[in-house]
């Protein structure tokens, strides 16, 4: 899926290190996207966290493509 880029919200945020000898490196997602995905799902936004995993999607390192799937 290709998007402009125009479109898009910008906002930047600090990575943290996590894990034995900093095995990841994690980044918030910002709050406006949580409250959007569960508004389209009539949930609160505490639901869709709990509901739910953010799945990245990369094959290089130009972006990365956040996508949200049910916990089974």
């Amino acid at each position: 899926m290709a998007i402009s880029l125009k479109k898009t919200y910008k906002k930047k945020y600090r990575m943290n290190t996590v894990g034995k000898s900093g095995a990841t490196t994690t980044v918030a997602i910002p709050p406006e996207v949580i409250e959007r995905k569960a508004e389209e799902l009539g949930i609160s936004p505490g639901e869709f966290i709990k509901r739910f995993h953010a799945i990245a999607r990369y094959n290089n390192f130009d972006g990365v493509f956040y996508s949200f799937e049910e916990e089974k």
